[in-house]
């Protein structure tokens, strides 16, 4: 079945299906080594490498090209990524304790990032909602009707989200580019200056 929506849309959702993926292979599959940095030197710093997304940076414009179930599926998602992020910036747990409300949490998030994945996949496959509902529950490897799904491969890294191109329009105003004097008119320029002190010096 042939998805109904225009070939944007769904580059929109296949970038928001791929973030989600990423995001949550490093909550989940890095959860020992971030905990154990946090642990030893009780520094924090790491989360942000582990918690960047691009839904962060993405705006009205580009939620609007995925359709109203993605969008509850998405909030959800990354509702609860937020809330685990905020958790490990402030909390005073010991470190047994920290361990196990992450993977507590982590648990929780699978199941809302596999239902995410099964929306946005039913999206680009054409499926109907009634559809997505019956197989909610159906580990995603037994799907196999996605044939029209394009593959993630595919995906450009130069699509970027309108909020990423307002950063870089906004980093480019601020970041003015630097110039350096050419070393060999530097040179000249100290001949001359030190002939002047010298002439100079000559008619006291």
């Amino acid at each position: 079945m042939k998805s109904k929506h225009p070939e944007i849309a769904q580059r929109y959702m296949l970038l928001f299906k791929i973030d989600a993926k990423n995001l949550f292979y490093r909550i989940k599959e890095r959860q020992k080594e971030y905990i154990n940095i946090f642990s030893l030197k009780r520094s924090r710093s790491i989360f942000k490498d582990i918690f960047s997304s691009r839904y962060e940076r993405s705006t009205h414009f580009d939620l609007a090209h995925c359709s109203q179930d993605v969008i509850v599926a998405m909030d959800q998602f990354y509702l609860a990524v937020d809330d685990l992020y905020w958790y490990l910036k402030y909390t005073q747990d010991m470190p047994k304790m920290i361990e196990d409300e992450v993977y507590r949490r982590v648990n929780r998030l699978e199941r809302l990032y596999e239902t995410l994945e099964l929306y946005v996949n039913a999206e680009l496959s054409g499926e109907t909602n009634e559809q997505v509902e019956q197989e909610d529950n159906t580990p995603l490897e037994d799907i196999d009707d996605f044939s029209e799904i394009p593959p993630e491969t595919s995906h450009d890294d130069q699509f970027m989200l309108e909020g990423e191109h307002l950063d870089e329009e906004a980093k480019n105003d601020y970041i003015q580019p630097e110039h350096f004097p050419d070393p060999d008119e530097l040179a000249d320029f100290e001949v001359e200056e030190n002939t002047f002190e010298f002439d100079d010096d000559k008619s006291r």
